[in-house]
């Protein structure tokens, strides 16, 4: 058979069918404008690391049980930067919030994510609003790699106003007259 009349199911190892867009990060764009285009105040490198040799999985060289925290002050706007040390693509999600990829889009048009893929050797940035108390799981949603160690926590909290140290967090989640946590997204 001719390989335009092969069936494509997925295009991961296959060319984009004649006349088909596949689309790309750059292609996307919020449906609505974005409430928050400040300028980030601080970054955060996210260094993803391992290999299948060792089926060890790593954020900043450490797995989950080693690591420190991300610590974000409630309100603050930072870039996540994901850089990619690795061979392989991660899906790198976020709960509680989404994070706006910036694509190259105008601030007031990134488009809103809670998974970002970073191909191998490759760099992601995106912007968070830090609008949702709690601590928060930052993982691989390959699940395999994220039980081998890719996984960290970002706490959102107050500063203890008796502390200029930024350190010094009290995190304190919304939650409703039932004690539950709310959040507005996944």
């Amino acid at each position: 058979s001719s390989r335009s009349d092969e069936v494509v199911y997925g295009w991961a190892n296959a060319s984009t069918p004649v006349g088909l867009k596949a689309l790309q990060y750059s292609d996307l764009q919020s449906l609505t404008a974005q409430k928050d285009t400040r300028a980030p105040e601080r970054e955060i490198e996210i260094r993803l690391g391992g290999n299948m040799e060792r089926y060890i999985w790593t954020i900043n060289g450490k797995k989950f049980n080693e690591t420190e925290p991300f610590k974000v002050k409630y309100g603050e706007r930072i870039r996540l930067k994901f850089v990619n040390d690795s061979m392989m693509a991660h899906p790198m999600h976020l709960h509680g919030m989404f994070m706006q990829l910036e694509n190259g889009q105008d601030p007031s048009n990134m488009p809103n994510k809670h998974t970002v893929i970073v191909p191998p050797g490759k760099t992601v940035t995106t912007l968070l609003t830090a609008d949702e108390l709690g601590e928060w799981a930052i993982h691989c949603h390959l699940l395999y790699h994220m039980s081998a160690g890719m996984m960290n926590k970002l706490i959102v909290a107050n500063v203890d106003s008796n502390s200029s140290d930024s350190k010094d967090v009290v995190a304190q989640p919304n939650t409703n007259d039932k004690g539950v946590n709310q959040h507005a997204h996944h």
